[in-house]
C-alpha cells in the first residue's frame, strides 16, 4: 500500500478530505431543507456573546458537570481531530487564550472539521464536564466520562469555515514551562529525544491489538516529559523518531499528570528516517 507523508501539503488524503467535507456539508444543507417543517430552527452562529475559552471554563462549578444555560459561543481554530486516529471522537479547539476538547459521538470528524479550520461552538445546552481534573465540553456525563454530542446535533452547535489558509502555529514551550494554562493547547517542544525507542504503540500479546502507549522524552537539560500515543493512531507500528528534534502536540492532563498527544503527525526530527506516516 502506498504511504503518504502526513506533512506533505496538499496530499491526496487532504484533497479527498476536503471533497468529502464539501459533500458532507451539501448533505447537511439538503437535510435541513427537507426537514425544515419538523426540525427545530437554530440561531445564527453570530447570535449571543463570544467569550474566550478560559472565560467559558470559568463557568464550571465544583460539581462534575455544569450545564451552560446562556447564549454564549466560543470561536477558535481546530488543532486536534481524528485525521490520523490521534483524537478518537474528539475535536480540540483553541483561541488566543486557551483550548478545550469537545466530546463528540462520531468518527471521521476530519472530513467535516479539518485541522486549522475555524470553529464556532454555540454552547447553550452543552455541559462542561470535569474528567480527571480537566474540563471537557460535551453533554451530561455518563459512567464512562463526559457525554458526547450526538452526530445529528452537530449542526446545532458547530459551525466550521476555512481560516486564512495558514496552518495553526504551535506555541513554543520548554518542558518546565508547561502548566495548567497549556491544557488542550497546541505546543511545540524543541531539542527533545526518545531515549528508549520502540514503536509508537505496543501490541497486547493476548489480543494482538495495539494499546495506548506512553513514551518518555528528554530535553538537552535532562528534563523529562510523557508523550501519549493513542492505540488508534494510523502510524502505531512505526518507530518513534531517532535523534533529536521537535514534537508538536496537544497538552493533555489526567489525574494530576501532564502528557503530550501528538497531533497532525507533528514530529520534526531531522535525523530521523522519516516523520510518522499516514495510510490513505
Amino acid at each position: 500500500m502506498k504511504r503518504t507523508c502526513c506533512n506533505d501539503r496538499p496530499s491526496a488524503r487532504a484533497g479527498a478530505a476536503l471533497r468529502r467535507a464539501g459533500f458532507f456539508g451539501l448533505l447537511l444543507l439538503i437535510g435541513a431543507a427537507c426537514n425544515r417543517a419538523s426540525e427545530p430552527r437554530y440561531g445564527d452562529p453570530d447570535d449571543g456573546e463570544t467569550v474566550s475559552i478560559p472565560r467559558l471554563k470559568a463557568l464550571a462549578d465544583r460539581s462534575d458537570a455544569t450545564e451552560i444555560r446562556q447564549e454564549l459561543r466560543i470561536r477558535g481554530r481546530i488543532t486536534g481531530n481524528d485525521c490520523f486516529g490521534e483524537f478518537y471522537k474528539t475535536l480540540v479547539v483553541e483561541d488566543a487564550y486557551g483550548g478545550i476538547s469537545l466530546a463528540i459521538d462520531a468518527t471521521d470528524l476530519f472530513y467535516g472539521y479539518p485541522f486549522g479550520y475555524e470553529l464556532t461552538v454555540r454552547c447553550n445546552g452543552l455541559t462542561l464536564c470535569e474528567y480527571g481534573g480537566k474540563l471537557v465540553l460535551g453533554t451530561t456525563p455518563t459512567d464512562d466520562g463526559p457525554g458526547r454530542i450526538a452526530a445529528a446535533d452537530l449542526p446545532r452547535y458547530l459551525t466550521v469555515s476555512p481560516a486564512d489558509g495558514t496552518r495553526p502555529e504551535p506555541r513554543l514551550r520548554t518542558i518546565p514551562e508547561i502548566g495548567t494554562e497549556d491544557i488542550d493547547r497546541y505546543v511545540r517542544l524543541d531539542g527533545v529525544c526518545f531515549p528508549d525507542g520502540g514503536p509508537w504503540c505496543a501490541v497486547d500479546p493476548e489480543t494482538g491489538r495495539h494499546t495506548t502507549t506512553e513514551h518518555r522524552i528528554v530535553d538537552t537539560e535532562g528534563h523529562t516529559f510523557t508523550v501519549r500515543a493513542a492505540s488508534t493512531c494510523t502510524y502505531a507500528d512505526e518507530p518513534v523518531p531517532s535523534g533529536t528534534g521537535s514534537l508538536c502536540g496537544i497538552v493533555d492532563f489526567f489525574n494530576g499528570k501532564f502528557t503530550l498527544r501528538v497531533t497532525d503527525c507533528g514530529a520534526l526530527f531531522v535525523s530521523a528516517a522519516a516523520p510518522p506516516r499516514a495510510y490513505p
